[in-house]
C-alpha cells in the first residue's frame, strides 16, 4: 500500500510538471530540481516506510 501512495505522488508529481511545461516553460529548470528533491524525500519515505 505504501509503494503504491509512492508511485501515485510521483505520477502526480510528473503530470504537475508537465502541465507547468505548457502553461510556462521558462519556469521549468527550477521547478524540476525541486521536483527532483521531493521525489528523493519521497522515495526515501517509502523506504523507510517498508
Amino acid at each position: 500500500m505504501t509503494a503504491v501512495f509512492g508511485v501515485l505522488c510521483a505520477a502526480c508529481a510528473l503530470l504537475a510538471l508537465a502541465g507547468l511545461a505548457l502553461v510556462v516553460p521558462r519556469d521549468v529548470p527550477p521547478i524540476t530540481g525541486t521536483c527532483a528533491f521531493i521525489l528523493t524525500l519521497a522515495a526515501l519515505a517509502v523506504a523507510i516506510l517498508r
